[in-house]
């Protein structure tokens, strides 16, 4: 699994990959980035087939909300929030989060989020991780070109 830190606070950075380190050595931190600006640059050039799996995102960035990263690139992974911050939970999971932890991040909790996280990719794989062929049926319902039933008598 390949996960992206977006975390201002070098230490908190640093302690939560090692965290997940600890945790799950299998697990990859791709890139640990600082700012939102930093993240929408590292986010924009990257192929759709490297994306990372997850995320931990910090909700206050030295530049801005994570909120406002979130819209700027579209984001659609999976987040675990991690931040000092309890007033943004209903906000956080209108937006793809898997759970929202607080600081300091306690272990056994960030093994319980990544635990739900792998949950659900198991009983609900990514699109990005399928056949082609496979995602482009499963969102056909939802593709304007596709042809409309007639309507009833």
């Amino acid at each position: 699994m390949n996960v992206v830190i977006v975390e201002d606070e070098s230490l908190s950075a640093q302690r939560l990959g090692l965290l997940v380190s600890n945790y799950d050595p299998t697990i990859q931190v791709m890139a640990i980035l600082g700012s939102v600006a930093e993240a929408v640059d590292w986010f924009s050039h990257q192929p759709k087939v490297s994306l990372p799996d997850l995320v931990f995102m910090d909700i206050h960035l030295e530049d801005g909300s994570a909120f406002g990263l979130i819209e700027r690139v579209n984001l659609m992974l999976p987040i675990i929030f991690t931040t000092a911050y309890d007033t943004y939970a209903i906000q956080a999971f209108k937006a793809n989060s898997i759970d929202y932890l607080l600081k300091p991040i306690d272990e056994a909790e960030l093994a319980a989020a990544i635990d739900k996280f792998k949950w659900t990719q198991l009983t609900r794989p990514s699109i990005k991780h399928r056949d082609p062929k496979l995602a482009t049926l499963v969102n056909w319902p939802n593709d304007p070109s596709s042809v409309a039933y007639k309507d009833p008598f």
